[in-house]
């Protein structure tokens, strides 16, 4: 019987026409024609919850949109997110809805090809650093920075804001995953930022700075770069970074402290515990499979190191602060070193010529009287541009002696 046929007599019998007179009038015995109609009235039964199941999943979604709309504009873009954040708040529906109304508001984002690698456990981690706007209070638009570590066998992250992208804060953080890790891995890859890296040619040759080469020493673990304009060679933590920004940011915080407390809720929470993309199990459980190498018995304790020159007032500026050295030292260079206990130290030939404590702001000046006392006053100054001038008296006649005795005498000079 074709659909047509069918569809007629499903009219005609909700008309009134009788099943005898439908099987008189289309040449089907009642049996058949009762079977059509079964048919039909079925089709129309699941269409029906079709279009209520529909109904239903969008009055569910309905109420939370235009604080998913919100999200989105300021740049939450990750579905999980959003799905873990309008369950907080009520809503009871699934999250391939959320994702079906949250695609068409994307932007477009371009993707590139990146070459992934595997490593052997304990083999392995990445490290890398990701700038982070925020308005402070003022309304001012400021920036921290998130470092990451991942471990490249697990996946497993570690992540800390710290408030600058400077050597001692890099370090710092890098222990701090190391101990929270439990553990080093063999080798260490990062991008080449200059508190890292001093230069890369691209073939391997490396210049390290000499506090990295130290640390890495004392930890035991082999420094590797990345090739130039070549980040996503890391691979594993690229993603990482975008991660965080989908998953967690933008968050609101009152200081440094409590963003990092938030972050350490979401790394053990969220971050650590979902099913990885690429792995298909959870980072902390593949975690167990890692084999670091031990940590050393006591911390590394971390400096921040440079040179400058002693001003003409007997001070070195350092982070955007003046410091008092003794007067003997003006126009050297002298090799700085501010170690996170707060202490400051001025090094000249390898001795401590002068020690402050870290002031705490910027364009301050911390100054020891006794780096003044004894310098001369009165020393000759610089005699550049100062050499003395000659006075001559006017030219005057060259005569023979017998003109002068003449004179003498009483004679007249012709």
């Amino acid at each position: 019987m074709r659909e047509s046929e069918k569809l007629e007599i499903r009219k005609l019998y909700e008309e009134g026409v009788s099943i005898s007179e439908l099987s008189r009038r289309f040449g089907h015995d009642r049996k058949t024609i009762r079977k059509a109609i079964r048919e039909q009235e079925q089709e129309q039964t699941d269409v029906e919850k079709r279009n209520r199941s529909k109904k239903v999943k969008g009055y569910k979604l309905e109420p939370f949109k235009s604080y998913i709309e919100q999200r989105m504009r300021i740049g939450v873009l990750n579905a999980e997110r959003i799905f873990r954040e309008i369950r907080e708040q009520g809503y009871t529906g699934g999250i391939t809805v959320l994702r079906e109304f949250m695609h068409p508001l994307r932007p477009v984002v371009s993707a590139k090809a990146t070459v992934r690698f595997e490593t052997a456990p304990g083999e392995q981690a990445q490290i890398d650093l990701g700038a982070f706007s925020y308005f402070d209070t003022q309304g001012n638009r400021r920036t921290v920075w998130c470092f990451a570590m991942v471990l490249a066998y697990s996946r497993m992250l570690y992540l800390e804001f710290i408030k600058a992208a400077d050597q001692l804060h890099i370090l710092r953080a890098l222990r701090n995953a190391l101990e929270f890790f439990g553990g080093v891995p063999q080798t260490i890859l990062s991008d080449n930022c200059s508190p890292l890296v001093v230069s890369n040619d691209g073939r391997g040759q490396v210049d390290w700075q000499p506090a990295y080469v130290d640390f890495a020493k004392y930890y035991g673990f082999v420094p590797k770069a990345c090739k130039p304009y070549r980040s996503r060679t890391k691979g594993k933590i690229e993603r990482p970074i975008g991660y965080i920004r989908q998953s967690f940011w933008p968050v609101s915080f009152v200081d440094l402290d409590d963003l990092n407390r938030q972050a350490a809720v979401w790394r053990d929470t969220v971050a650590n515990v979902r099913i990885h993309g690429t792995t298909r199990e959870q980072p902390q459980v593949r975690f167990q499979s890692e084999t670091l190498q031990p940590l050393p018995t006591n911390r590394y304790i971390l400096a921040q190191t440079g040179l400058r020159k002693v001003l003409n007032d007997c001070r070195i500026s350092w982070n955007a602060n003046l410091y008092s050295v003794p007067w003997q030292y003006v126009g050297q260079s002298v090799l700085v070193r501010e170690f996170e206990t707060g202490h400051l130290q001025v090094e000249y030939g390898g001795q401590v010529i002068a020690e402050h404590l870290v002031l705490p702001g910027k364009h301050l000046v911390s100054t020891n009287p006794e780096h003044v006392k004894g310098i001369p006053y009165g020393t000759p100054g610089d005699k550049r541009d100062k050499v003395p001038g000659f006075q001559i008296g006017p030219d005057v006649e060259q005569r023979e002696l017998a003109v002068y005795e003449e004179i003498a005498l009483g004679g007249r000079v012709q």
